[in-house]
């Protein structure tokens, strides 16, 4: 690697743990949903050069972490670190969404473990030193150490070790990548597609009931029988959403409370 490919490709480590940094901040921001894959792939994809495929690959990561959501005690896997490298190795790869997949997957198993430890192990102190300004009465000092325990105890640490594993994996995983066999490939390829559909259903379950089930029948129509782009069909959307809330339509439909679309969704 001539002097020139390294420093493009040292460039390109450290806007990978910028990237990771803007995902892992995303507990400073008041949980906008920056770690998921959806906005993740697209920005790996720019600083890899290849935007359309950073944003099919962190659609298609995003379908199969959806339900990598953190409930209770309970820890999902690390969507942040497997949406960025997966999408990162299957880019330099020249890979498809389903290699995507079979490797951000095992990586966001993989970091979980290690935020699981410095969750038991190295934010408890700074939650220490907090107790004890606690006790002297500094507020500042208590405030101090959240952030502190936020940024060096957790978000810093796998940041670093997102843009250390892109450095150093990327020749081994494309060595990794050209050793898994032809037809493997092709079976994660079709997976990878049958993930979207999947993911609907999962999405639909959660949201569908009676008062909306004709517009999902609608747009089925107009894409399957018209053959009018999602694109298209989202505007004639975003369209009849502004009649019903502005135009005529919303004094007779009205906008559905919160307690009659939960009624609703139990009766369908």
């Amino acid at each position: 690697m001539c002097y020139k490919q390294r420093r493009k490709f040292m460039v390109k480590v450290f806007l990978i743990f910028l990237i990771a940094c803007f995902g892992y901040s995303d507990y400073f921001t008041g949980k906008s949903l920056q770690t998921r894959p959806l906005v993740l792939g697209p920005l790996v994809g720019l600083i890899m050069g290849d935007l359309q495929a950073g944003c099919v690959i962190g659609a298609t990561l995003e379908l199969a972490m959806m339900g990598a959501v953190g409930v209770g005690a309970a820890l999902p896997p690390e969507v942040v670190s497997g949406g960025i490298l997966g999408t990162a190795f299957a880019i330099a790869g020249h890979k498809d969404a389903g290699m995507a997949i079979a490797l951000g997957l095992p990586i966001a198993m993989l970091v979980m473990l290690l935020r699981n430890f410095l969750f038991i192990v190295v934010v408890p102190l700074f939650a220490n030193r907090a107790d004890k300004y606690a006790e002297a009465g500094d507020i500042k000092g208590v405030s101090r150490m959240h952030w502190f325990g936020g940024i060096f105890g957790m978000y810093l640490p796998l940041a670093l070790l997102v843009a250390v594993s892109y450095y150093l994996g990327i020749s081994v995983m494309e060595q990794v990548l050209n050793t898994i066999p032809q037809f493997v490939q092709d079976g994660l390829s079709i997976s990878a597609g049958i993930l979207p559909a999947l993911g609907f259903a999962i999405l639909l379950r959660m949201i569908l009931n009676k008062k909306i089930a004709a517009f999902l029948v609608i747009g089925f129509l107009l894409t399957a029988y018209m053959n009018l782009p999602v694109l298209g069909v989202a505007i004639m959307a975003i369209c009849i959403i502004m009649l019903i809330s502005y135009g005529n339509l919303g004094n007779k439909t009205g906008i559905i409370s919160a307690g009659e679309m939960e009624a609703e969704d139990d009766d369908f």
